[in-house]
C-alpha cells in the first residue's frame, strides 16, 4: 500500500509506513467522533491525523478524498464504509469477550484504538500485528497524549505477507485458549492466494474456541467506479490510488470460503449495517446502483 506521498498532498510529515488507507480510516473515525449522534467515540483518531500531517488548525486538514469542508459522493461512500463497519466489529468483539475470549488479535492493526476505547476486561490481551513503523507512530502519539489502555496491549511489528505466527507465539499468544481474530480493512488488499494463506494461518493458531471478524467486497472495485464519483483532481488522484491498491481477495462468498477451513459464518453487508444505524446508504453500496459494490461483513466461529 502506498504512503500519503502517493496522493500528492502537501504538508505531510507522516513517517514511512504510515499508509494512506490508515489515515483515511482514522479521518472517518475522527469525523464520526465529532458528530452529536456518533456511533462510537475515538478521540485519538484526530490526533493521528494532526500529527501525521503537522496540522494545527481547527477541524481536519484535507487528505486526498478525505475532506471536512464539504460532502462529495466519493468521500461520502468511503467515510460511510469506514465508519459503519466500526460498530460491527466493536459489537462482535465485545460479544466474544463476554463469551470468554481473553485474546484479541488485530491483524493489520493500523490506527485501531480498541484497547483504549472499548471497555475490555483487564485480563484481556490485545495483540496488534502490523508494520513496525505504523505501530511505532501510533505508540508515539498515544504515549504523548497519555492514553491508557483498558487491558494489556502487545504491539508486534511484522511483515504481514510473511509467516508471522512465530512472532505472535513469542509474544505470548496461546493457541489453545479462546481468541478473537480481527482482520478489518485487509482482505480487499490481498490476492486470493494471500487470503487463503491468511485464513490457513489463523485456523492453525485457533485450537480452542475462536471467532473471526473480517470483510471484503463482492467484486473488485474498478477505477471507473471510484473516479466517476470524484469532484476534483485531488479526489480523482486519490480514487485512482485506492483502485490500484484493491485486489481480488477471497474467490467466493464468505460462508463457503471460511467453511473450507472449518468455520461457520454469519454474513451481513455494509448497506444493511448502514440502514441498521439509521444512516443514508451511499449509492455505490445500494442494490439499485448499476455499478454497485457490495461489501460483505462476516463473523465466523469454529
Amino acid at each position: 500500500m502506498s504512503s500519503l506521498g502517493a496522493m500528492g498532498v502537501k504538508r505531510v510529515t507522516a513517517p514511512e509506513g504510515v499508509r494512506a488507507t490508515a489515515l483515511l480510516t482514522a479521518y472517518a473515525r475522527a469525523q464520526e467522533t465529532a458528530r452529536p449522534d456518533r456511533l462510537f467515540d475515538d478521540p485519538w483518531a484526530r490526533l493521528f491525523i494532526a500529527e501525521a500531517t503537522a496540522f494545527t488548525g481547527a477541524g481536519l486538514p484535507r487528505i486526498g478524498m478525505a475532506r471536512d469542508d464539504k460532502v462529495s459522493p466519493l468521500w461520502a461512500a468511503f467515510s460511510s464504509y469506514f465508519t459503519l463497519r466500526t460498530p460491527f466489529y466493536d459489537e462482535h468483539i465485545l460479544r466474544a469477550v463476554a463469551a470468554g475470549a481473553r485474546q484479541v488479535v488485530l491483524v493489520a492493526a493500523s490506527m485501531d484504538t480498541r484497547p483504549y476505547r472499548l471497555a475490555l476486561p483487564p485480563d484481556t490481551t490485545v495483540f496488534e500485528l502490523d508494520n513496525a513503523s505504523v505501530l511505532d507512530f501510533k505508540d508515539a502519539v498515544l504515549s504523548r497524549h497519555h492514553a491508557r489502555a483498558s487491558c494489556r496491549r502487545v504491539p508486534i511489528g511484522v511483515d504481514l505477507r510473511a509467516d508471522w505466527s512465530g512472532d505472535l507465539l513469542a509474544a505470548g499468544f496461546r493457541p489453545g485458549e479462546p481468541v478473537v481474530w480481527v482482520a478489518e480493512g485487509l482482505l480487499m488488499y490481498l490476492t486470493t492466494g494471500d487470503s487463503e494463506r491468511l485464513l490457513a494461518a489463523v485456523t492453525a493458531q485457533s485450537r480452542g474456541r475462536a471467532w473471526l471478524l473480517t470483510e471484503y467486497p463482492e467484486r473488485v472495485v474498478d477505477e471507473a467506479t471510484m473516479t466517476s464519483r470524484a469532484t476534483d483532481e485531488a479526489e480523482r488522484v486519490s480514487a485512482m490510488m485506492m483502485a490500484n491498491l484493491v485486489r481480488r481477495g477471497p474467490d467466493t462468498e464468505p460462508a463457503p470460503w471460511v467453511a473450507r477451513h472449518g468455520w461457520t459464518a454469519e454474513v451481513t453487508d455494509i448497506a444493511a449495517e448502514t440502514r441498521r444505524h439509521g444512516r443514508p446508504v451511499p449509492d455505490v453500496f445500494d442494490h439499485g446502483a448499476p455499478d454497485r459494490v457490495g461489501v460483505w461483513l462476516l463473523s465466523a466461529t469454529r
